[in-house]
C-alpha cells in the first residue's frame, strides 16, 4: 500500500469511528459530531508513525513521529514537517475540602493561546463527582477522594503556520479532608462519678418573657469521650416579675469541674430566686432608683447591703455549693470543681427594664437591643495565655471584690438578655472590642433570632441547639448560651 493510499486508509476508518461508541475515549468524545480536522491528522501522524517507521521520502529517510509531526499533501505527494515537541503546560490548582462543592478555572497564561482541542480527558472521565469543561477550561463538582491527585489532558493546538501541535495539560490537585469528618463523636461514660447528659436544652416562659437555653459537648470533648463542663439553669413563671438566667464554664483541666458548674448555676438560680421574690427584691429595686437620683454615701450604703441579700448572696451559695461537694475520702480538692459563672435577673420596671449581674470568668453577657445598642454587663477575665481565665473562690468575698463584679444597668428598651460562655463567645468576637461591637451582636442575633422567635417552642430549642453545632476553626469547645426575649 503507498503511502498516500495508506493516509486516505487511515483518514477514512477515522471519520467512520466518529459515528461509533467506543468507551471512554477520543471517539467517544466526538461521537455525533464532525471531527477537527487537525485533530484527525494529528491521530494519523501518530498510526502512521506505528505501521510505517521508516518512509523514503526523495532523497532522505525521515522517521515519522507521534509528537506533532504532520503530514500533508502536496502535488499528491507525502511530505513529512521537522518534529515538533508537544506543550506541555502544568497547572496547580488550590485546595479543594471534600464533600463540598467546588468551581475551579484551569488558568493556561500565556503558554496556549490558541484555542486547545481536546481529544483525551479519561483520567478525569473516572474520577468519580469531578466533571470537566473543554471550552470553559472548568473543574467542577464535589468528591469524597481525599488525596493528591493528577489529570493529564490530551489535546492539540494548531500553530499560526498552518501546523498542529499535541498539548499535554497537567492539573494537579489535593483534596483536603472535611475538617468535621475527622472529629470523632464518642459518648462520655454513663456509669462516671457526676455523670451527666453530653447535651441539654430548656426554655420557659411567662406573660412578657421567653427564655431559652441550650448547653452543648464541644468537639474537642465529644473526640475523647468526655463529660460537658458547660451548665446553665433558666428560671420564669407568672408570679414573680424576675427573671434569672446562669451559665457556667467548668474549667477543662479539672476532673469535676462539670460538677462545680452543675451545682453553681443550680445553687445561685435558686438562691436569687428566694431572695429577689421577698422584701430584697423590693429593697433591691428602691436602692437603684434612690442611687440613680442622688448618688449619696448613705444611698450607696444601701444599694450596696441590697447586693449582699441578693446576687452576692447567691454567688456565696454557689461558692458553697462547690465546697459541699469536696469529698476528702475521695481525694478531691476544691480545684477539681474550678468553674466560671455569669448570673443575671431582670425585670420589666416603669420606664423600661432593670437588670442586675455577676460575672467571673471569660463569655460574656449582654443587654441587647437589636439594630441599637448594646451594653456589656462587665468584662471578661483572660489571663496571661490562651485559655486561661479567673474561676469563682472564696478570695472574692476575703476581700470584697465580689461587689466590683457586680452591675446594675436600666435601659429603656431591648430585645434580649444574652449569657453565652467562651465556647460562643470566642468564635464569635475574637477581641474583647468586639465583644463591645454592636456589629457582632446584631450579626449574632440574626442568627438566633429565627429559632428563639419560633412560635413552636420546641422546635425553637431543638434549632438553637443545632445551631450550637456551628463551625468555627480553632472553636471546639463545649458551648452554652442563655437567650432571654422579651416579648413584643
Amino acid at each position: 500500500m503507498t503511502k498516500v493510499k495508506l493516509e486516505q486508509a487511515l483518514l477514512d476508518i477515522l471519520l467512520q469511528a466518529s459515528l461509533t461508541n467506543t468507551k471512554q475515549s477520543f471517539v467517544q468524545k466526538r461521537a455525533n459530531q464532525r471531527l477537527d480536522q487537525t485533530v484527525v491528522q494529528h491521530h494519523i501522524n501518530a498510526l502512521l508513525n506505528e505501521l510505517t517507521p521508516l518512509v523514503k521520502n526523495d532523497k532522505s529517510m525521515v522517521r515519522l513521529t507521534t509528537e506533532g509531526a504532520k503530514l500533508h499533501k502536496k502535488n499528491n505527494n507525502l511530505s513529512v514537517n521537522k518534529q515538533i515537541p508537544p506543550l506541555v503546560i502544568n497547572v496547580r490548582l488550590p485546595n479543594l475540602k471534600a464533600n463540598t462543592l467546588f468551581f475551579e478555572s484551569i488558568s493556561l497564561a500565556s503558554e496556549a493561546d490558541a484555542k486547545i482541542s481536546f481529544f483525551q480527558t479519561k483520567s478525569i472521565d473516572e474520577f468519580e463527582g469531578v466533571e470537566f469543561d473543554a471550552d470553559k477550561l472548568t473543574l467542577s463538582g464535589t468528591t469524597t477522594q481525599v488525596g493528591d491527585h493528577q489529570f493529564d489532558l490530551y489535546g492539540s493546538t494548531p500553530l499560526a503556520n498552518g501546523q498542529v501541535q499535541g498539548v499535554v495539560v497537567r492539573v494537579k490537585v489535593t483534596i483536603v479532608p472535611d475538617p468535621k469528618s475527622l472529629w470523632k463523636n464518642i459518648p462520655s461514660d454513663d456509669t462516671a462519678r457526676f455523670h451527666k447528659p453530653d447535651t441539654h436544652h430548656a426554655y420557659c416562659e411567662n406573660s412578657s418573657m421567653l427564655l431559652m437555653g441550650s448547653s452543648v459537648r464541644g468537639r474537642s470533648h465529644a473526640h475523647k469521650g468526655i463529660h460537658r463542663d458547660d451548665d446553665f439553669k433558666l428560671y420564669c413563671d407568672d408570679s414573680s416579675e424576675w427573671i434569672i438566667s446562669c451559665v457556667a464554664d467548668g474549667a477543662g483541666s479539672c476532673k469535676y469541674s462539670r460538677q462545680g458548674a452543675f451545682v453553681a448555676v443550680n445553687s445561685a438560680t435558686d438562691s436569687l430566686k428566694e431572695s429577689l421574690n421577698g422584701h430584697y427584691g423590693t429593697a433591691l429595686e428602691k436602692a437603684y432608683n434612690d442611687f440613680s437620683n442622688d448618688s449619696n454615701e448613705e444611698n450607696q450604703k444601701s444599694l450596696l447591703e441590697a447586693y449582699q441579700h441578693t446576687i452576692v448572696k447567691a454567688v456565696f451559695s454557689a461558692a458553697k455549693a462547690i465546697n459541699n461537694s469536696v469529698d476528702a475520702n475521695q481525694g478531691d480538692s476544691i480545684k477539681d470543681f474550678s468553674t466560671t459563672l455569669i448570673l443575671a435577673a431582670h425585670k420589666k420596671v416603669a420606664g423600661g427594664y432593670l437588670v442586675i449581674s455577676f460575672w467571673i470568668g471569660d463569655g460574656g453577657i449582654a443587654i441587647y437591643d437589636k439594630n441599637k445598642k448594646v451594653v456589656l454587663m462587665g468584662e471578661p477575665d483572660s489571663g496571661e495565655f490562651a485559655g486561661q481565665t479567673r474561676f469563682l473562690d472564696n478570695k472574692i468575698f476575703d476581700d470584697g471584690s465580689v461587689y466590683r463584679r457586680v452591675r446594675i444597668e436600666k435601659v429603656e428598651s431591648m430585645s434580649a438578655l444574652i449569657l453565652a460562655t467562651d465556647g460562643i463567645t470566642d468564635a464569635w468576637f475574637e477581641t474583647e472590642k468586639q465583644l463591645e461591637s454592636l456589629t457582632h451582636w446584631d450579626r449574632l442575633w440574626n442568627e438566633l433570632e429565627p429559632h428563639v422567635t419560633n412560635k413552636n417552642r420546641k422546635d425553637g430549642l431543638q434549632g438553637l441547639t443545632q445551631w450550637m453545632d456551628f463551625w468555627s476553626k480553632g472553636n471546639h469547645d463545649d458551648r452554652t448560651i442563655s437567650v432571654c426575649l422579651v416579648k413584643e
